[in-house]
């Protein structure tokens, strides 16, 4: 990775370690976190996707659930940008980071107790509420990203 890359993942690193952890509604069941619109760059430039697996973890670390949070917001980092090599369309890989997000942070809210899973209802509710909410941002940041100057200012080297 050259130096001008470099530099570019250390400002996304930055950018989404600030407009996730600096929001207060981007946690537990009900979450609205606008910097998972820059969880679609690498979708367009895989060499993005350092800034933004570092970025999953270390932004959750003011999370109310502590280092667990941490884990998983790095697990669907990596488990989405595994599956995105293989997918070239950004919508679908949109919805795939949607729905590892929706599953595996409602399995974490199980798991700490923030959900109760004898009720199968919330855990539909948890997984289509964050799955949702996160598909509105990362879909909508992939189309002004598709249709404007900012693609071609993201694929470049």
């Amino acid at each position: 990775m050259n130096t001008k890359m470099l530099v570019k993942n250390a400002i996304v690193l930055a950018l989404y370690m600030l407009t996730i952890s600096l929001n207060p509604y981007g946690f537990l069941m009900f979450q609205l976190r606008p910097g998972e619109a820059l969880s679609v760059l690498p979708f367009f430039n895989r060499k993005y996707v350092p800034a933004l697996i570092v970025g999953g973890a270390i932004a959750n670390i003011t999370s109310p659930l502590g280092p667990i949070d941490m884990v998983v917001g790095g697990s669907c980092a990596i488990i989405t940008y595994a599956i995105s090599k293989y997918i070239k369309n950004p919508y679908i890989n949109s919805g795939i980071f949607s729905l590892v997000s929706g599953i595996l942070v409602t399995i974490m809210l199980f798991k700490t107790g923030n959900i109760d899973m004898s009720l199968k209802f919330p855990f539909l509710i948890s997984v289509l509420s964050i799955a949702g909410s996160t598909l509105i941002v990362t879909t909508l940041a992939t189309w002004i990203i598709s249709t404007t100057k900012l693609k071609s200012i993201i694929e470049e080297e």
